[in-house]
């Protein structure tokens, strides 16, 4: 447990220092998060419950979705140690809700924080320092609007390349043959993730694995070979070079989007 512990509070320092914050606030936090467990395949929170709380994962993965109205969903990230969950939320008469839903990959551990909480932190931000931040999440999200409308133009063939090779850069592991992806994904779990069928997945995968980019490993896991010229229109490390270079790709888009408001508050 110490060692997933470490690999959270290395992941949450980098990112607050990406962001201009000291080591002393990433510790602040993390010891005000109170350490849950949810078993694999739990729930963890579900559209339209309260987001009053905000979850780290400390260990494990988690499994975000977006639900559709036609009883479909799509699998929007997968969230790892350092990642923050549960900041996509709607304000309504009943007061914030969540929009997606969370679900345990593995079994996992994640830190609560209250959004009080938090915004106490947020207050002992200086002035120039909050405005630097707003100005970085501005970037953030004008950034991932980009990717997310690339993703949406692109085929089913480049979506799934696109996907394989993120989750490379954020979960793989060196390996002989490639690169390993480390969370174990099925074929519906990838046809979430594209917005296809899953017959379709299977028949990408076979394509992929026939042309020698794609092999299949253990556990229903695998192996990537080096990247096709196609599916790098914006790669995930130009999301990091421009936004956060000593931050995880993802993380450094989404990881503290909740602090916007409270830093624009702070900032007037």
């Amino acid at each position: 447990m110490e060692t997933h512990r470490a690999e959270f509070s290395i992941r949450l320092t980098e990112t607050l220092a990406a962001y201009g914050l000291s080591s002393d606030m990433a510790a602040e936090i993390e010891a005000c998060l109170v350490p849950v467990t949810f078993e694999k395949g739990a729930v963890v929170f579900l559209p339209g419950t309260s987001a009053d709380l905000l979850f780290w994962v400390l260990k494990g993965f988690v499994k975000l979705y977006l639900p559709h109205g036609d009883g479909n969903r799509t699998l929007v990230n997968l969230a790892r140690p350092g990642d923050l969950l549960g900041f996509v939320n709607e304000t309504d008469s009943k007061g914030r809700r969540q929009v997606l839903e969370a679900h345990a990959l593995t079994r996992c551990s994640l830190g609560l924080l209250s959004h009080q909480r938090l915004a106490q932190l947020v207050h002992k931000i200086d002035h120039a320092t909050a405005l630097r931040l707003f100005e970085q999440f501005n970037a953030a999200w004008s950034t991932l609007f980009a990717r997310y409308v690339s993703f949406v133009g692109s085929s089913f063939r480049e979506r799934l390349e696109k996907v394989l090779y993120n989750l490379g850069e954020r979960f793989g592991v060196d390996d002989e043959r490639g690169t390993l992806l480390m969370p174990e994904l099925s074929h519906d779990d990838l046809a979430e993730m594209i917005g296809s069928s899953r017959p379709m997945v299977s028949k990408l995968i076979a394509d992929m694995s026939k042309e020698g980019s794609l092999v299949r490993g253990e556990k229903r896991r695998y192996i990537l070979r080096a990247q096709p010229e196609r599916a790098t229109a914006i790669r995930p490390r130009d999301l990091r070079a421009r936004v956060a270079p000593n931050a995880g790709p993802k993380q450094a888009v989404g990881a503290f989007a909740p602090l916007s408001s409270a830093i624009a508050a702070r900032a007037q």
